[in-house]
């Protein structure tokens, strides 16, 4: 059974879970699906100086009928770890035309969130934001980086599938479901 909704493109290199999961390459690429047709690509460059980790994340979605773009999205999302540890995160963000930015930073009583289209808040210590390229978002609250939102979706195993990757031809991946407040499927290797 062949279902993509984000497919992976080449041969990650995951390591444990107490490590965050940097490719030896330091870069990332996506596939990005919607009802089994390729919408965009999300790419993920990392960039490491001493104990701290910058990602840059860039997201490029078009939605289109008859050679007719219906739909336009494209983000640029850049986080900051150290040591393991999620520190803060900017989003720029053009969602067909308008425009929002985020900013998701440490405090001491949890992770604040706020932007052009958000007011400030604190979420859970834990939230971590909802950029894919790190499988340890799935085991606890989810910052949406265009919204604002923290959700904490069902997270359901389905189990192993064979997806198309560059430049194996395939890899086999665990495909997790997440229901609840969030409904969409990844995939991790």
């Amino acid at each position: 059974m062949f279902e993509p909704p984000i497919g992976r493109r080449g041969i990650l290199t995951m390591v444990a879970s107490f490590a965050l999961p940097v490719p030896k390459d330091d870069d990332l690429a996506f596939d990005v699906y919607r009802n089994a047709s390729r919408i965009g690509r999300q790419r993920v460059r990392f960039r490491r100086t001493g104990d701290w980790l910058r990602v840059d994340t860039h997201v490029d979605l078009h939605v289109a009928v008859l050679d007719i773009r219906v739909f336009h999205y494209r983000a640029h999302i850049v986080e900051h770890w150290r040591s393991n540890t999620f520190h803060s995160a900017r989003s720029a963000v053009n969602d067909d035309g308008t425009r929002i930015n985020l900013s998701v930073e440490r405090v001491s009583d949890g992770i604040a969130i706020s932007g052009n289209r958000r007011p400030r808040y604190i979420a859970p210590p834990d939230a971590l934001p909802l950029t894919y390229w790190n499988k340890v978002m799935l085991n606890g609250p989810m910052i949406n980086m265009q919204t604002g939102h923290t959700d904490t979706p069902d997270v359901t195993k389905e189990g192993w599938f064979r997806l198309p990757a560059e430049p194996a031809g395939a890899v086999m991946a665990l495909k997790y479901k997440l229901t609840g407040p969030l409904h969409l499927a990844v995939y991790y290797n």
